[in-house]
């Protein structure tokens, strides 16, 4: 760990900074952050944090890193994509060369109800960087319920928005009081995205947590809306919190409660994970073993195993959990999660 001296020497900018100063600093030392999807957002948003000096990040997400990540995504590197890294393992290993005196914890995890309340217990704020609606709705009912203020990021195309949602304000099902049918709304996969608008609204919620952490200035009370490619920028006033709103108002958590889709399509991504109740039967050591003397070439890391067969690839990972892509169809990609992993 380094000394204290060389500690105010690396935040001596940020500290002579008179929103921040000193106090600002000690307190981003103990700030402990929860950030739920590393891709392009919540990759700009760690690697901010990490600078910044914030003394915890927990690392959340289901993914790997892949080639065309790498355009956005800030945290990864040619070699990660090559490797087939998870993407909280990458950046947990690239943050630690940033930043040394901060604890990282890197969850290779899929968030859902029997996985968020480990996933989200005992931090101080969460940053969203997921690319899921599912994901958002389910870590708003979560921040209601445990009275925890999150920061709302997305970014498509040139377009890109953030917000803050603290306790007693307005909560996203106050904003957004319908949601679309999954799958109907565009996606990075379908619509694209330009990079440098992932590092706006990275940095833009990235500030606004060093405000919401260390209690100074004047936290953003808008939904701020950029169309980075027009040039056109704008400020929705959040309401007040609805007394009839689901969540806040009347308290239901119903995804809180409900059982995990076993099922999942990816949108967009024409991909389809599969979240087995029971345990797959073989180790993925076995499986591989297994589909070697099917003649089916094998990819293994410490991480994940992945394979292609019939017109599909599958990548397996230890808890069980699959994704089949290749098919948007989930009795398909059950057919043959049945028939390659499970049999």
């Amino acid at each position: 760990m380094p000394s204290s001296g060389i500690q105010a020497a690396r935040y001596s900018r940020q500290t002579r900074f008179a929103g921040l100063g000193q106090a600002g600093q000690e307190r981003l030392a103990q700030a402990r952050v929860a950030i739920v999807g590393l891709g392009a957002t919540g990759s700009t948003i760690a690697h901010a944090l990490l600078r910044a000096g914030v003394g915890y990040l927990r690392l959340i997400d289901r993914d790997w890193v892949e080639e065309h990540n790498l355009p956005r995504q800030s945290l990864y590197t040619e070699a990660d994509a090559a490797q087939l890294l998870p993407k909280v393992v990458a950046a947990k290993a690239h943050a630690q060369h940033i930043n040394s005196a901060c604890e990282i914890e890197a969850l290779v995890l899929d968030l859902h109800a029997g996985t968020i309340d480990q996933a989200l217990a005992g931090v101080d704020l969460i940053m969203d960087g997921s690319d899921s609606l599912e994901t958002r709705l389910l870590i708003n009912q979560w921040c209601v319920r445990e009275d925890r203020p999150w920061i709302y990021s997305g970014v498509l195309g040139g377009h890109g928005m953030t917000a803050n949602f603290r306790p007693e304000q307005a909560c996203w099902r106050c904003v957004f009081t319908t949601s679309p049918e999954p799958g109907s709304m565009p996606t990075c996969e379908t619509a694209g995205v330009v990079g440098p608008v992932v590092g706006v609204i990275g940095n833009l919620a990235a500030t606004e947590a060093l405000k919401l952490l260390t209690g100074q200035g004047q936290a953003n009370p808008d939904l701020y809306m950029l169309d980075l490619w027009a040039w056109q920028f704008e400020h929705l006033p959040l309401p007040a919190p609805r007394p009839d709103c689901p969540v806040c108002g009347l308290r239901q958590f119903d995804l809180l409660d409900q059982d995990s889709a076993p099922t999942l399509s990816l949108c967009g991504r024409n991909a389809i994970q599969i979240r087995p109740q029971q345990p797959i039967k073989m180790a993925l050591t076995q499986l591989a073993a297994h589909l070697q003397q099917a003649d089916v070439r094998v990819i293994q890391t410490d991480y994940l195993l992945r394979f292609a067969a019939e017109t599909l690839q599958a990548t397996v990972f230890p808890d069980g959990r699959v994704i089949i892509s290749g098919t948007d169809d989930p009795a398909l990609a059950r057919g043959f999660y049945n028939r390659w992993i499970n049999h």
